[in-house]
């Protein structure tokens, strides 16, 4: 008989097995039904996901393909003389954004989305776009030519103070001498050539050769070659006066033309504390400008051959606000870099920039504070030269045809009070002796104090002598008929030429001999004088009046009336020219000791602002710049000079090129423009903005209008990147 303790504990028993199965399988099913659901609604919520972000997708591409669409067929405004160039679509303030409302349909149950379209020209240059194609055509082969031989010269000179801060130039370097690097780097991003020998630390892709073969001037002409009539001089132009009314506003306004006194621009912008102007805005609007200063050589002038400007800011060209939108005229103060219409963003037909012309010994220095951007005119087959140094040309004296000091020139009798003509009625001609007997005569009776004046009218040369010519010589010369004792005789020559002030000499009362001649000098360097009549207004011709006073009885009888002219005309002269107190263009250039000049130089502790917007030739002369507060490229479109100099001061801190020639654009054509489309996309809203929307595409785009075809429908578009934004 068994126990109750063994009965208890019988292994053998399987009573209750079966309800345990039932709950291990029902616990299995309901894990893999809950799996299942929840993988159910995970798969449900990714679709919805993806089907939203599949949406903005299409709805950025879509809205995309309009705004290319728009500028294809409408309102792209390509004309750069419009205040509101580029605007993408229109010509409103704000037509660089394309709202598409309610553009794309919602999904189910939802709104539709809208979008907005931002356009922006691509403000970088060559390959990365630019607004302005860019080919070997219109700048130059290096970014720093320098063509000078002279073996006591250096070919580029550079001394960079911030060890930190390299010198960098993008584009090729080459020197026809050597290349000193006297501290810090020099640093390219392509070749570096020298002919002589490198000195100091240079940097570049390949490495340096400096042993290479010299390279050829590119020989530009300049801007009045292009010109009608080819080759002429501009128009002279006088310093405007330091006075309150030549700068309202802060802004004094220079006119394109010929320019010869260095001494008053420099007064002009000096900064002075009596200066009604100090710290005006000195803006030269668009054109072409002569500065050929003879402040060493002409009697009216004084001081040196050398240009400062010491306060201020220069600004040159089309000027544009800190958007670079234009403006009427520059703010004061402007903001440079950016205060005028760069050429490599800007193609134009009309001149929207300058070229400065140099000439002969005339220097150009900033110095001090003062600000300065140069900005040179687009062109599509030859570099927007900003600076021109001459390299040919010369100024000799002009003795003009008539009147001229070996023959004569002769005016009728318009009017006079007792002179009667000869027979024929107007003066004799001829040589100074003049014996064919015929006179303009006054037969004086009686006694009493009688005055008759003959005037002649007008003497004009065959072609007038143009305003900034310097008279070399000038007198009038009287030729009698035997004319009796007088108490006096004096003569007024007035230029017709307006502004022109007459002129009053005295000549000798005493009796005249047949064929005896009096000579009058005119040549007078006094402000009211007849060379300075000249200069400032040029002479095309003048009356005079003869006016004899007799008490006697007597005969007053005029041959024949002379006026000899000699004068020099403004001409364009060589940076070689040889002046007769020397040419200190021309000394070899060792940084500037005494004797030495620079065309183009800042002063060595400038600390302003100095941009020039443009290529910069001048292949017989020498730059020497110290750069300190600088933000950008300081000499864009390369530099051509006899020799380089730069330094930059120990507080410099940009890191860019400081001189560049820019890449080339893509080649699509001859012309065209790179934009960027910023999709911004509002999911489910009735209207869209930047600020509103997200961001999820990025277009960049290059728009075409071929030659001869501008606008629809011949304008292309080409999609140069397609980027989805995440």
């Amino acid at each position: 008989m068994r126990s109750r303790l063994a009965q208890r504990i019988d292994t053998d028993d399987d009573t209750g097995a079966t309800l345990i199965f039932v709950l291990i399988l029902i616990t299995v099913v309901a894990l893999v039904a809950g799996a299942l659901l929840s993988f159910s609604d995970t798969s449900i919520r990714v679709t919805v996901s993806t089907r939203t972000e599949a949406a903005n997708a299409y709805g950025a591409d879509g809205a995309a393909q309009a705004a290319l669409n728009e500028l294809r067929l409408h309102s792209y405004n390509n004309n750069t003389s419009s205040p509101t160039y580029p605007k993408c679509f229109g010509s409103g303030a704000t037509s660089d954004t394309l709202v598409l409302n309610k553009f794309y349909p919602g999904a189910t149950g939802s709104a539709p989305s809208s979008a907005a379209v931002v356009c922006s020209p691509d403000p970088n240059t060559g390959a990365g776009g630019g607004l302005v194609p860019i080919t070997v055509s219109n700048k130059p082969g290096n970014a720093i030519l320098t063509l000078g031989t002279n073996a006591a010269e250096d070919g580029l000179h550079i001394k960079a103070l911030n060890n930190s801060t390299p010198f960098v130039v993008h584009g090729s370097v080459v020197s026809n001498s050597n290349i000193s690097v006297t501290n810090g780097s020099l640093q390219s991003n392509t070749a570096v050539y020298a002919h002589t020998g490198c000195s100091g630390t240079i940097v570049s892709t390949p490495a340096p050769v400096c042993n290479s073969p010299t390279a050829t001037d590119p020989a530009y002409q300049f801007e009045p070659a292009f010109g009608t009539p080819a080759n002429a001089v501009p128009p002279y132009q006088p310093v405007p006066a330091t006075a309150a009314a030549s700068c309202p506003g802060k802004v004094v306004t220079f006119l394109p033309g010929y320019y010869d006194d260095a001494a008053g621009l420099s007064a002009l912008m000096s900064g002075s504390g009596s200066n009604p102007c100090k710290g005006s805005v000195w803006w030269f609007t668009p054109g072409i400008y002569y500065f050929d200063f003879h402040n060493t050589s002409n009697p009216l002038l004084a001081g040196s051959d050398l240009w400062t400007v010491n306060d201020g800011q220069l600004i040159a060209g089309t000027p544009t606000d800190t958007s670079g939108a234009v403006i009427a005229k520059p703010a004061s103060p402007a903001t440079v870099p950016g205060a005028c219409q760069n050429p490599i963003k800007v193609q134009s037909q009309l001149p929207v920039g300058v070229q400065f012309i140099f000439g002969a010994d005339s220097q150009f220095q900033v110095s001090g504070t003062a600000d300065a951007e140069i900005c040179g005119n687009y062109q599509k087959s030859r570099p927007p030269i900003a600076i021109y140094g001459l390299t040919s040309g010369a100024e000799s004296p002009v003795t003009p045809a008539v009147p001229v000091s070996a023959t004569a020139v002769t005016a009728s009798v318009t009017g006079g009070t007792g002179y009667v003509a000869p027979p024929g009625g107007t003066l004799v001609t001829g040589v100074a002796t003049a014996s064919d007997s015929k006179y303009d005569t006054w037969a004086k009776t009686g006694s009493s104090s009688q005055s008759a004046t003959l005037t002649l009218s007008t003497f004009a040369p065959a072609q007038a002598i143009p305003a900034g010519s310097v008279l070399n010589s000038a007198q009038l010369r009287i030729v009698y008929g035997a004319s009796s004792a007088a108490t006096s005789r004096q003569v007024v020559i007035t230029p017709t030429a307006a502004g022109s002030p007459a002129i009053t000499k005295t000549m000798s009362a005493s009796t005249q001999a047949a064929g005896t001649t009096q000579t009058v000098p005119l040549y007078d360097t006094s402000a009211t004088g007849l060379v300075a009549s000249t200069h400032a207004y040029g002479f095309a011709g003048a009356s005079i009046a003869y006016t004899t006073t007799k008490s006697a009885a007597g005969a007053e009888n005029v041959d024949a009336v002379y006026l000899d002219l000699t004068y020099t005309a403004p001409a364009f002269r060589s940076e070689t020219t040889a002046l007769a107190g020397g040419n200190c263009l021309t000394v070899t250039y060792t940084g500037g000791s005494s004797g030495q000049c620079a065309v183009l130089s800042t002063s060595s502790s400038y600390k302003g602002a100095f941009y020039i917007q443009g290529t910069t030739y001048v292949p017989s002369a020498v730059i020497d710049l110290t750069l300190s507060n600088i933000t950008s490229q300081v000499l864009r479109f390369g530099v051509i000079a006899r020799s380089l100099w730069v330094k930059e001061t120990g507080a410099i801190s940009y890191v860019g090129p400081v001189i560049e020639v820019p890449d080339n654009s893509p080649g699509f054509g001859p012309g065209g423009t790179v934009i960027y489309l910023n999709v911004y996309v509002c999911a489910a809203a009735a209207t869209c903005s930047t600020s509103t929307g997200v961001l999820r595409l990025r277009v960049r785009a290059y728009i075409f209008d071929p030659s001869g075809s501008p606008g629809p429908p011949g304008r292309q578009i080409t999609v140069q990147s397609w980027a989805l934004q995440r």
